[in-house]
């Protein structure tokens, strides 16, 4: 290789690494730019495990964005175009199985990741190992697998402590403590969740402390403990981020009602219903439907609520049906309807 090609390829190795820690600290402009360098230096470069890696860099990139049909094209590309070495497999099976978790293609994630663990070893950068156990344990985790999440949140704790990764081991204390708080271990979720906030995650454009607040406010709404749910519900809500934004307000909703604060929760309310129905979203057009329901004008409470419960049976959320029914539940139980608030007592068992 002559001496003008060696530095173009150390050049381009460079780039790739910092692109990669780009992705992976979630830092999406950043990342972008990286790119557009690394487009300008490709035609060059001769070394195929190089450009396999930039390619499936690429598709990790285009996951990462939301971009998921465009990042499985790359990676059926990559398999396509060039003779994968083992450490280009694990990056491989690895992003395949990123995909497919976006795709909600849970178990066939798991498959990808365990392939790709096979491939972690000495040959694998050692600051890879936090990032691929979180994201298994991840997996795990919205499989309702806790024990499993647990013990590889744990792994990807210990390595990112190891390597000083403030972001990763903020990430992994919020995905503990949602872990202990699906087990209903809330002292320990809230040391978590608390421990999470102070590790600096500011590199990150994602803006995980709003991600700790949201779930700090679902913590304190199971133990009834509304004010302080309040308080970080509206810390998450300053974020403004398009999804949780309407997660928080609705619990900021209900607490207000619960608390008979009635003026407030009737303008959060307000904002919230008409939020939903501008994005046409079903669920939270439900979920503040039976809240009205409920706290405001009961006339039809029983048909809304029963309803609403059929419709998060129909597209299977779980989690809101036993909410949703444990209420009822509780609803029949004070009318003295037993035999009803049995059969939801029931439902909110399954």
């Amino acid at each position: 290789m002559h001496q003008t090609d060696l530095k173009q390829t150390e050049t381009f190795t460079v780039l790739l690494d910092d692109l990669y820690e780009n992705i992976k600290s979630e830092q999406i402009k950043a990342a972008e730019h990286v790119r557009f360098k690394i487009a300008e230096k490709e035609m060059v470069i001769r070394d195929e495990k190089l450009l396999a890696r930039s390619m499936l860099y690429d598709a990790r990139l285009e996951t990462l964005k939301g971009n998921l049909e465009k990042g499985e094209q790359l990676l059926e590309g990559v398999a396509d175009a060039f003779a994968l070495t083992s450490e280009n497999l694990y990056y491989y099976h690895f992003f395949k199985g990123l995909l497919l978790y976006r795709q909600t293609n849970l178990q066939e994630a798991i498959i990808e990741y365990e392939r790709a663990e096979s491939f972690l070893s000495g040959q694998i950068d050692h600051r890879e190992v936090s990032d691929f156990y979180y994201k298994l344990a991840n997996t795990y985790y919205h499989m309702n697998m806790t024990a499993f999440s647990v013990l590889n949140a744990d792994k990807a704790i210990e390595a990112a402590l190891r390597y000083k990764q403030d972001l990763q081991v903020a990430k992994c204390r919020l995905l503990q403590g949602l872990n202990y708080m699906e087990s209903a271990n809330f002292r320990k979720a809230e040391e978590l969740f608390q421990a999470s906030l102070e590790h600096d995650a500011s590199q990150s454009e994602l803006k995980l402390p709003l991600y700790v607040h949201h779930n700090l406010g679902v913590l304190y709404f199971k133990q009834n403990q509304l004010e302080k749910a309040i308080f970080h519900m509206e810390q998450s809500m300053d974020y403004k981020h398009p999804n949780y934004y309407i997660k928080s307000l609705y619990y900021v909703t209900e607490c207000s009602f619960r608390l008979g604060l009635k003026e407030r929760a009737i303008q959060y309310f307000a904002e919230g219903f008409t939020l939903s129905k501008e994005r046409d979203d079903d669920a939270y057009k439900w979920m503040f439907a039976m809240l009205h329901k409920q706290y405001v004008d009961q006339d039809s409470l029983e048909g809304v609520w029963r309803e609403g419960i059929e419709y998060f049976q129909s597209i299977q959320d779980n989690h809101k049906v036993r909410h949703f029914a444990e209420q009822f539940a509780k609803y029949y139980t004070d009318h003295r309807d037993f035999e009803k608030a049995s059969r939801y007592y029931l439902l909110a068992l399954k």
